[in-house]
């Protein structure tokens, strides 16, 4: 716009600078460029007045999400799918761009279709947060998701925390050098209480210091990480859980976007998603008891 006004004053200083027709188009290009950012403003008030961090143009719930290298708009699609049989206990669907915080709500939800009281429950490194870890445990869902690496000293080719060994009993984290990190700062993370564990001492002096630090190391430890210690250790005895997961979760959605042809949603709106896929996995849940049971079976169990 301010090159256009730059124009117009060069246009207005030479005589016989007038491009006769041609002003008309140059009005029509100025009132376009003025139209779409007025439009844009509105967008960045409706962001700042509902606190959200994206607009759709096309779906106004739908949301940009992330999808291995590309990113697509659409929904959150959470299942939770019986090992056993690879039948659907439980679905929803959400516009919330990440899984975190979405493991108890579905998991829980699950046990009661079941109508049990202990589940135990696998998922991927994309659920994994503490809080939600512990509200599982409190449900009674026995949660295996393996911990993402991730931090700041990962991405800078240092030691990850996985190899410093904490101690309950001490309350000290064992260093890879054998030096132990004590208690030092106490700070927030979110909601939770966390605790920094250093050895400005040790650091000085360490023979791997190269490869852990630039100055002294901190380990970080929130006040309620037995919940992750305790996971942690389940994952360790029992590795082959997270092979069920690819095994089991994997099924229904190869099978609705494969063999059923139902790669997008048609409907828009997250109401009307939410009952378009509700269809879908009632379908997918018939056609796989059809192929389990057979249909006298299938008839003879909705009949019972």
């Amino acid at each position: 716009m301010k090159r256009l006004d730059e124009g117009d004053a060069d246009e207005d200083r030479t005589p016989g600078g007038g491009s006769g027709g041609g002003d008309d188009k140059l009005a029509e290009k100025i009132a376009a460029i003025q139209g779409k950012r007025d439009r844009h403003k509105e967008m960045l008030a409706e962001l700042d007045r509902t606190g959200a961090d994206q607009i759709s143009l096309t779906d106004p719930d739908a949301r940009a999400m992330a999808r291995m290298t590309k990113v697509g708009v659409g929904y959150n699609i959470q299942l939770a799918v019986d090992v056993k049989h690879k039948l659907i206990a439980e679905q929803a669907v959400s516009n919330q761009v990440l899984d975190l915080g979405l493991l108890a709500q579905t998991a829980t939800a699950a046990m009661e279709a079941l109508g049990v009281e202990r589940i135990e429950a696998v998922a991927d490194r994309g659920y994994f947060k503490i809080e939600d870890i512990e509200a599982c445990e409190a449900a009674g869902v026995t949660a295996y998701v393996p911990k993402p690496v991730r931090g700041p000293a990962v991405r800078e080719g240092f030691f990850g925390k996985e190899v410093f060994r904490y101690e309950p009993d001490r309350d000290v984290f064992v260093c890879p050098a054998g030096a132990a990190l004590s208690p030092r700062y106490r700070g927030k993370s979110r909601d939770n209480v966390k605790v920094d564990y250093a050895n400005r001492g040790a650091c000085k002096a360490c023979v791997l210091r190269s490869r852990c630090t630039r100055s002294f190391r901190r380990v970080s430890r929130l006040e309620n990480e037995a919940v992750l210690d305790r996971m942690s250790a389940r994952l360790a005895a029992r590795p082959e859980m997270l092979d069920h997961r690819r095994n089991s979760v994997e099924h229904p959605f190869g099978t609705i976007k494969q063999w059923m042809g139902q790669g997008t949603f048609l409907m828009r709106r997250l109401e009307n998603v939410r009952g378009e896929f509700s269809l879908t996995a009632l379908a997918y849940n018939i056609r796989r008891a059809i192929t389990l049971v057979g249909v006298p079976g299938l008839i003879a169990a909705a009949r019972g």
